[in-house]
């Protein structure tokens, strides 16, 4: 256990974010050879910490391209759009050749429809493409000419940390509660004999495991109340969509976590067995599900881990809703996995109560 939690550490804190999704769509009258636009765009290709998985050139490049790029950052698909305008290696040349003479110099200007739920996804974003503008500027021309890079956010204005940080830990609480608890009072029935002397009931064993479910559910449903109001008052963080959806996720996530608690130490030989399972799922949990920093800065071989812990669907949805303001048709993919996560779990865990009556 020591070696695989200093491995889950080693290999996921504080990690470069990488392969982060842009659009891009060059306007630029002066061609995709040789302008200024092309340099930036091919410098910001060579970097690890954005995938370009659009590049429109000015060949084919449109205010209706702009609006689809745009409309992806707004559906969740892509994390920014990045528009060069129709005369920015005129303007930028035109900029360049005054600063040479002392003489004012218009800046131009390169357009960033940035999704900003998570900061600091959007600060990176920002950051590479500052960083390309002035790798290629000064190789270039020696100086760098005045270019504003104007941040649009589609979502996320004016949010900061705590806005991002606060449904990943509303999520955490919730399946470390309701697992601990089931696995901790599972673990008291079997050593005082209370879940043998149940069984010997006409109570189901459905019955015994929805019992479990409703109880610690409503445990988790509290505790991410509790967690909400705290953070409401104490961090004025904010809220845009419905604030029932985001419990509601919270309460299918309390539900299935409890169902895996209840599974894992039911099939536990010994009490030390059991609590054996805890920190095995709670550390990847608490590291690969994008609760302290994006899963863009997983390493890549990890990466796949995280979409089969059910936190990280959790926290997406709970984040969804309450900083990009979506509802239920935008977060039911997050709504169908928690869902069939907890009744896979309720059915498995009656299995598992039915064999041992």
């Amino acid at each position: 256990m020591p070696l695989f939690m200093i491995a889950i550490f080693g290999y996921t804190f504080g990690g470069d974010l990488r392969e982060v999704s842009v659009f891009i769509v060059n306007l630029d009258g002066e061609g995709a050879n040789g302008s200024i636009s092309a340099s930036i765009i091919e410098d910001l290709a060579t970097r690890d910490t954005l995938a370009i998985v659009s590049l429109i050139g000015p060949e084919n490049a449109s205010s209706s391209e702009v609006a689809s790029a745009i409309s992806k950052v707004e559906k969740g698909e892509i994390w920014a759009a990045i528009v060069f305008g129709e005369d920015f290696t005129e303007s930028a040349l035109e900029a360049l050749g005054n600063m040479r003479q002392g003489m004012p110099a218009i800046p131009s200007e390169i357009v960033v429809h940035v999704d900003s739920s998570n900061p600091n996804v959007a600060q990176a974003v920002v950051g590479e493409l500052q960083i390309s503008l002035q790798k290629t500027l000064v190789s270039e021309y020696g100086l760098i000419p005045p270019i504003v890079i104007d941040e649009n956010r589609v979502y996320g204005e004016g949010a900061e940390f705590i806005d991002f940080f606060a449904p990943g830990v509303m999520g955490l609480a919730a399946m470390m509660v309701t697992f601990m608890l089931s696995i901790v009072s599972f673990v008291h029935e079997r050593s005082y004999g209370t879940l043998d002397r149940l069984l010997t009931t006409p109570v189901t064993e459905g019955e015994i495991v929805g019992g479990y479910a409703l109880a610690l559910g409503f445990i988790a449903f509290i505790q991410s109340c509790v967690i909400l109001v705290t953070a409401i008052v104490a961090f004025n963080i904010q809220i845009v969509g419905n604030v029932l959806l985001a419990l509601f996720t919270i309460f299918l996530l309390g539900i299935g976590s409890q169902g895996l608690g209840f599974l894992l130490s039911s099939n536990a030989k010994t009490e030390f067995q059991a609590v054996q399972f805890m920190p095995i799922v709670l550390f990847p949990s608490i590291l690969l599900a994008g609760v302290f920093w994006p899963i863009e800065a997983i390493p890549d071989f990890l990466r796949p881990v995280s979409y089969f812990i059910p936190l990280t669907y959790a926290v997406e949805g709970c984040r969804s809703v309450m900083i990009r303001g979506w509802g239920i048709e935008e977060v039911w993919p997050q709504l169908l996995v928690l869902a069939a996560f907890a009744a896979a779990m309720l059915l498995l865990s009656t299995y598992s109560l039915k064999k041992r009556r």
